[in-house]
Parts: structure tokens; sequence; C-alpha cells
């Protein structure tokens, strides 16, 4: 895991105070100057629009447009984009952070390695409706001269997980009593 990723995810982890999962009002930008360019903000209108609501300035010159109002998964092809929509939806719903790796390439193929870190914020309404993200890049940009990211695939995902779904302890049922029947028939 990269060491922003790990920053957002402490920081994350501090505005949660004590709660499933801190609201949006919670996060401060200023507190994150050092990822302010690569950070963004989603928000879901369903399961199939998960729009931006925020995109910072690296990620936008990677893909050489405004991301603001645009859905994120417009992002993803085929089955990436179904799993990356999972990925953010069980994000939501469990809720707890979650990761992905990706590849993005530009026109003439050259690519880039990623890591995009998804954590569930609660939107107004007090349910768990928004992504702080982090579009985080592996390798060197200039390797991509200049030239946006037109497509990227996924290359792993570290699915949301939370302790709070552990089972409780149970005491083992009593045996229940035995019987012997016998059928001469």
């Amino acid at each position: 895991m990269h060491a922003h990723t790990e920053t957002l995810l402490a920081y994350w982890e501090s505005r949660r105070n004590g709660r499933l999962t801190p609201s949006r009002a919670d996060i401060v930008p200023a507190d994150l100057s050092g990822l302010l360019s690569w950070l963004f903000i989603l928000e879901r209108a369903d399961a199939e629009h998960h729009v931006f609501r925020l995109a910072g300035t690296g990620l936008c010159r990677l893909y050489s447009r405004e991301m603001r109002a645009q859905n994120f998964l417009d992002l993803w092809r085929g089955f990436d984009r179904h799993h990356i929509r999972a990925l953010i939806e069980s994000t939501l719903a469990v809720p707890a952070p979650a990761t992905a790796s990706a590849q993005a390439y530009a026109l003439d193929g050259q690519t880039i390695d990623a890591e995009i870190a998804l954590l569930p914020l609660r939107g107004a309404s007090g349910q768990a409706d928004r992504v702080l993200g982090l579009y985080q890049p592996l390798s060197r940009l200039d390797l991509l001269q200049g030239r946006p990211v037109v497509s990227q695939k996924l290359t792993g995902i570290n699915p949301p997980a939370r302790d709070i779904y552990t089972p409780v302890a149970m005491r083992p049922l009593p045996e229940p009593p035995f019987e012997l029947v016998a059928n001469d028939r």
C-alpha cells in the first residue's frame, strides 16, 4: 500500500470519532494538502452512477478533462466496470474502506500503474452515500509523455472488511435425544 493511501486511511479513521464512517462535513481538504491533487469525492445517485463532486487537478490532468459531474463508472469498461461498481457499492454498504489496483493506458498503449483508495462518507441524509477517494499513480507520469489516459483496467481488488460482522460466540447446542427406531416390514 502506497504511503499516501496509508495517510488517507489514517486521516479517515481519525475523523470517524467512534462512528462507522465520518460525514462529508468531517473532511477538511486543507488537512490533506499533500494529497489534494489526487483526491476525489463521489456521490452515489444510484448503483450505476457515482458522480464526481470533487476531483483533484492531478486526476483531471491525467485524463485531460474536468471530472466534476462525470460518472466515475464511465472510466471503466466491460467486467472492470461491474467489478469497480460492486467494490464501491460494498464500500458503502459495509461501510469500510477498500482499495483497487489498475493500469491506465494512453492512446499509444503506454501504461502507468495506479492504486485507488475508496473510503465511505455519510452524506446529509446520514447514510453512507459518498466516497472519499485517492487515485495514486505508482509509476512515473512522464512515461505517458503528456498523453491523457484513455482507458484503464483493474489488476487487483481489496474489498472492504469490518470486524463488526464477527459472529457472536455461541455455546454448543445440547445433543438431540437419540431414539433407535426399527422398521421390520
